[in-house]
C-alpha cells in the first residue's frame, strides 16, 4: 500500500485528528482506493504505539462520514464512494448537504430558546424588597464561610514559594491542586492520576470544554431535564442542537434515551447525585443500567458530581463515572459548590487519552486558570475542607428537615415534593392548573423568592413545578417562607382553572 502514516506526537494537533487527516488525504489523492483494506485497529495502534481507543475513534468518524466501512471477520475497507476532500469533516456531497441544513435548524431553535430564556431572565430579575427570604438559591450561602478563613488560607499560600502565584499555571492546572484532587478522589474510591485532571474556571468551563470537543468529534448532544440550563445553553453555544431526556421516577427516561441515540454518536449530560434541581439521586441499579447503555452505544457521558460530597444521610451509591466505559466518560467536579462560588475552581476528570485531547481546548480558551485561587483551593483541600464539609452537611440537613416539615404542614394535599438525602435543593410539584410563574410573582409580593420550573428547562416545561433551595435560608426563615408559599398555593388552587390557560400569569 503506497500510503504511509506518520504522526507528530509533540504537535498541537490531537493524534486522532492527525490519523483522520492522513487517511482523508490518502483517499483524496488516490493513495487509498475504494476496496483497499485498512490495517486493523490493533495493528495500527501497535505500529503507531498509541492507544487502541484513539484508532477506534478515527475509524468510527470515518465510517460515519461514509469513507470507510467494516465487515465482520474481514476488516475495514475504503468505501466504494469514498471520495470526500481531505479537509471535509463530514464526507461526500449528501453529507455536506445535510450539514448545510442542520446548522441552520440548530441556529433557529437556539434563537427561539434564547428569546424565551431572555424573557424569563428578565422576569426572574424583578427586584426583591429588603428582607426577602431566599428559597431560590442554587449556590452556597456566604454565611457558610467562617470569618477569616480565606485570609488564613492566603497567608499560608504566600508562605510557600509565592513566585508560583505570579506565573501562568499549566493549561491543565496547578500541579499541587491536581495532586490534591487525585488524593480526594482516591478517598471516594476513584483511581485518577494528575494527568487525567484538568482544572477549570468553575464546573461550567469543564462542561464547555467537553461540549466543544464533542462537537468536533461529531457527537450529538442530549441533556437531562429539568436541569441547570447553563449546561444545554453552553452546548448550544458550541453548535449542538440539544435534545432533552426527562427525569421520571427518580432517573432519566432510559427508553427515550435509547430512542434518541439510535444510530447516532452522542454525548449525554446528567447530574446523578442530588440532581439540580430535584435533589434526587440515581439508584445503584439505574447507574448500572445507564452504564450498560453507554457501553453498547459508544456514548460519551458527562457525569456532574458537583454535589456528591454533600450527602448527609443514606448509603452512598457507586460513582457513575467508575461504572462507565474508559475513554468515553468525563466527570465534572467543583470546589465552588461545596465552598464558595466566587473561587471559580472546578475540574474535570477523564481517562488519559481523552484528557490529553481536552487540554488544547483549555489552552486556547484561557491559557490557564488563576494561580492564586488554585493554590487556595489546594491548601483548603489539604487543611480544613473535611471539617467544612461536616459543618455544611449538618447545616443543610437541618434546613432540609425544616423545609420538609413546613411543606407537610402548610401545603395542600395535592402538592408533592422530593426528599433529598444531600445537597441544598428539592423539587415541588403543584396541581397542573397552578403556574409556578404565577406563584413566583405572588411570592415576591409576600417577601419570598423561589425558582420556577420553566427556568430549569430549555423549552420552558415544568410550569407547575418549582425548585425550593433551602441552603441560603436559616431554618426559621425556611419555615416562614414555606408557610407563605402554602397560603398562596391554597388561594391559587381555590381559583381552579382561572390560571390554567397560557402561562397562568395574572397581573
Amino acid at each position: 500500500m503506497p500510503w504511509k502514516l506518520k504522526l507528530k506526537p509533540n504537535g498541537g494537533t490531537p493524534l486522532y485528528r492527525q490519523i483522520e487527516s492522513s487517511i482523508r488525504t490518502a483517499i483524496s489523492r488516490g493513495q487509498l482506493n475504494p476496496g483497499d483494506r485498512i490495517p486493523s485497529v490493533a495493528d495500527l495502534a501497535s505500529e503507531l504505539k498509541i492507544n487502541k481507543l484513539t484508532v477506534h475513534k478515527v475509524f468510527q468518524r470515518l465510517e460515519k462520514a461514509g469513507l470507510l466501512h467494516s465487515e465482520v471477520g474481514r476488516g475495514t475497507f475504503v468505501a466504494a464512494n469514498g471520495c470526500a476532500p481531505a479537509d471535509s469533516p463530514n464526507g461526500g456531497p449528501a453529507a455536506a448537504a445535510a450539514a448545510a441544513v442542520k446548522p441552520e435548524v440548530a441556529r433557529s431553535v437556539r434563537r427561539l430558546r434564547e428569546g424565551y430564556a431572555g424573557g424569563l431572565r428578565q422576569l426572574l430579575a424583578i427586584e426583591r424588597r429588603p428582607g426577602t427570604i431566599n428559597l431560590a438559591g442554587g449556590a452556597p450561602s456566604p454565611a457558610n464561610i467562617p470569618a477569616g478563613l480565606v485570609e488564613r488560607l492566603t497567608r499560608k499560600v504566600f508562605k510557600k514559594n509565592p513566585a508560583r502565584i505570579y506565573e501562568y499555571s499549566a493549561p491543565g492546572g496547578m500541579p499541587e491542586l491536581r495532586e490534591a484532587l487525585c488524593q480526594r478522589l482516591a478517598r471516594r474510591g476513584l483511581s485518577v492520576t494528575p494527568d487525567e485532571i484538568i482544572v477549570t474556571n468553575g464546573s461550567q468551563q469543564a462542561i464547555s470544554l467537553t461540549a466543544a470537543w464533542a462537537r468536533d468529534d461529531g457527537r450529538d448532544a442530549i441533556c437531562e431535564t429539568p436541569t441547570y440550563t447553563g449546561v444545554p445553553g453552553c452546548m448550544m453555544l458550541f453548535g449542538h442542537a440539544v435534545q432533552s431526556v426527562p427525569w421520571e421516577n427518580g432517573a432519566p427516561n432510559l427508553d427515550l434515551l435509547r430512542s434518541l441515540a439510535t444510530g447516532r454518536r452522542v454525548v449525554f449530560y446528567l447530574c446523578p447525585d442530588f440532581h439540580n434541581p430535584t435533589g434526587q439521586s440515581l439508584t445503584a441499579a439505574a447507574r448500572h443500567e445507564l452504564a450498560g447503555w453507554a457501553r453498547q452505544n459508544d456514548a460519551l457521558v458527562i457525569v456532574d458530581e458537583i454535589f456528591r460530597e454533600m450527602r448527609f444521610e443514606g448509603e452512598e451509591p457507586p460513582s457513575l463515572y467508575s461504572l462507565l466505559p474508559p475513554g468515553r466518560r468525563v466527570m465534572v467536579g467543583s470546589i465552588s459548590k461545596s465552598f464558595m462560588p466566587g473561587l471559580r475552581v472546578g475540574f474535570l476528570a477523564a481517562d488519559r487519552v481523552l484528557a490529553g485531547e481536552l487540554v488544547p481546548y483549555k489552552r486556547y480558551m484561557d491559557v490557564g486558570g488563576p494561580s492564586l485561587t488554585q493554590a487556595l483551593a489546594a491548601e483548603f483541600l489539604r487543611d480544613g475542607y473535611d471539617q467544612h464539609l461536616e459543618t455544611i452537611r449538618a447545616m443543610y440537613r437541618e434546613r432540609r428537615d425544616a423545609a420538609l416539615a413546613a411543606l407537610k404542614e402548610h401545603m395542600p394535599a395535592s402538592v408533592t415534593w422530593t426528599r433529598p438525602q444531600g445537597g441544598f435543593q428539592l423539587w415541588v410539584t403543584l396541581p397542573r392548573q397552578i403556574s409556578s410563574l404565577q406563584l413566583f410573582l405572588n411570592a415576591i409580593e409576600q417577601g419570598v423568592s423561589i425558582n420556577p420550573g420553566p427556568a430549569a428547562d430549555i423549552d420552558g416545561r415544568y410550569l407547575n413545578c418549582f425548585r425550593l433551595g433551602y441552603g441560603c435560608a436559616a431554618p426559621d426563615e425556611v419555615r416562614i417562607g414555606v408557610a407563605r408559599l402554602g397560603e398562596i398555593v391554597a388561594k391559587l388552587a381555590a381559583r381552579g382553572a382561572e390560571e390554567s390557560s397560557g402561562l397562568g400569569i395574572t397581573l
